[in-house]
């Protein structure tokens, strides 16, 4: 009797996507029994599955590096490692509890088939003399279920009502923060505790409050477990009921005066300007939108956010310089750290589409690759995609300003795959490598001069109309 585990913690002890197990299970690689996955088919699939796993490890490291201060850690908590070991000590044991008591059950089972088949007292107790015996054995089922004990006490897998959203919740995150570092727009507005905009309902499992908040529940709300996700921990797996933002119409404009953190230059002719927002109002928005920057000598631009909502407060704009042009003139010669920027918005529906289950294809044109970083860290915070592609064109080779991060991104994760297009038509390259387009969501950004070109192309070679999206920009 093996035990068994949902695909969402399957992936994780396996070291792969969520979108790979589907694939396997599609595939009949992979049984499931009633949406559950046996952990003795998943070594068999993953002979190499690494059990003893060292993350933990670092993941403790930066528990205690932020919840404590050094003194209450160098008295009172022991090293990672000894704390690792005895976690692993502990999942150890009651993984050899489990056996046990599925071995006892084996043999209840059997001992009701030999009764009704009517054997003897005095043979049954014989074969019950030497069969209760258990031996214990560290077999790889054992190691897989102590490994799996051992990420319970380090996370816990939260599922959202009614969308079926799933994420993982580790370290000191709240439950908010780590819903949106797993990519999910979920309802919400300061962060702090003030507004009560994040108010979820506890449906199954333990929380803890862990930050304090200022904005009252009502006695009708508590009973019915009412909660703010900015301000609470999952204590076990939980599941509870959130709003998450469908669109950019769930999305409210705001108005917000940051401040300039950083101002650096990618290539000769792209700046990367970094942006924080203060603690008290963070920007609510979603992968491929856009922002009203305005500076301090009142000069605006609209331009795209080239971050991942799951950081709300560090947001980034990648600026190209154009001659004789007011923003970049003074983005590159007056703006300092420090000064302030008021951001409006956000706005534009060049957004991913979450429910799709095809593959996802990106292509930018020169600076379009702005939203399309948005767009693709996004992607991998979902981890639903069965795979990811970016081409990325560009005149010269220099105009590929971000080429080693989407080297970093092939390199890291084994469903996506990166081409740069130097002055080369990225259209092309992507209908030498993908055959059916129908099974493939492609995202176009960039100058409205390549746009229609790249459109006519994709539409001629079978894609259908409604699986693009384009966002033209000049």
């Amino acid at each position: 009797m093996s035990q068994l585990l949902t695909v969402f913690r399957a992936a994780r002890l396996a070291g792969v996507s969520r979108s790979t197990i589907q694939k396997r299970i599609q595939d009949g690689d992979l049984p499931t029994f009633e949406g559950m996955v046996a952990a003795d088919d998943l070594l068999q699939l993953y002979p190499n599955t690494v059990l003893e796993h060292n993350p933990e490890i670092e993941r403790l490291e930066n528990i205690k590096a932020k919840a404590f201060s050094r003194r209450v850690r160098e008295k009172l908590m022991p090293s990672p490692e000894v704390m690792f070991e005895r976690l692993n000590r502990l999942g150890q044991e009651l993984s050899d509890t489990r056996h046990r008591l599925v071995h006892y059950q084996d043999l209840l089972d059997e001992v009701q088939r030999r009764l009704q088949k009517g054997e003897d007292a005095d043979s049954l107790a014989h074969w019950l003399k030497s069969a209760i015996v258990y031996t214990p054995t560290e077999t790889p089922g054992q190691q897989l279920m102590t490994q799996d004990t051992v990420l319970r006490i380090m996370e816990a897998h939260i599922k959202i009502r009614p969308k079926g959203h799933e994420f993982w919740q580790t370290g000191n995150d709240t439950l908010l923060e780590a819903g949106l570092r797993a990519g999910l727009s979920l309802n919400y507005g300061c962060a702090n505790g003030n507004c009560g905009l994040c108010k979820a309902r506890l449906v199954q499992g333990e929380i803890k409050k862990v930050r304090p908040h200022d904005y009252m529940l009502s006695d009708a709300e508590k009973s019915m477990n009412y909660f703010l996700l900015c301000s609470c921990a999952a204590i076990s797996d939980v599941e509870i009921e959130a709003l998450e933002a469908d669109d950019e119409k769930d999305i409210p404009s705001q108005q917000i005066n940051t401040k300039v953190k950083l101002i650096h230059k990618l290539s000769g002719k792209v700046t990367c300007l970094h942006v924080q927002t203060p603690r008290s109002q963070r920007l609510r928005f979603l992968a491929g939108q856009q922002l009203t920057l305005t500076l301090p000598n009142g000069v605006a631009r609209k331009l795209s956010i080239a971050s991942c909502p799951c950081d709300d407060r560090n947001l980034l704009f990648h600026i190209p310089h154009h001659e004789a042009d007011a923003f970049s003139e003074t983005l590159e010669t007056q703006l300092r750290s420090g000064d302030p920027v008021e951001l409006q918005g956000p706005e534009g529906d060049f957004l991913l589409n979450e429910d799709s289950k095809r593959s996802q294809v990106f292509i930018a044109y020169d600076s379009g690759f702005a939203p399309i970083n948005s767009l693709i860290e996004h992607a991998m915070a979902l981890d639903t995609a069965p795979s990811l592609r970016l081409y990325w064109y560009a005149e010269h080779a220099d105009g590929l300003y971000a080429l080693n991060l989407c080297r970093s991104w092939a390199d890291a994760l084994e469903n996506f795959h990166y081409r740069s297009a130097v002055d080369e038509d990225p259209v092309s390259l992507l209908l030498n490598d993908v055959e059916d387009l129908s099974q493939c969501d492609v995202y176009l950004a960039g100058p409205a001069v390549h746009m229609k070109q790249a459109e006519y192309q994709l539409l001629q070679a079978g894609l259908p109309k409604e699986q693009l999206r384009m966002d033209n920009r000049d």
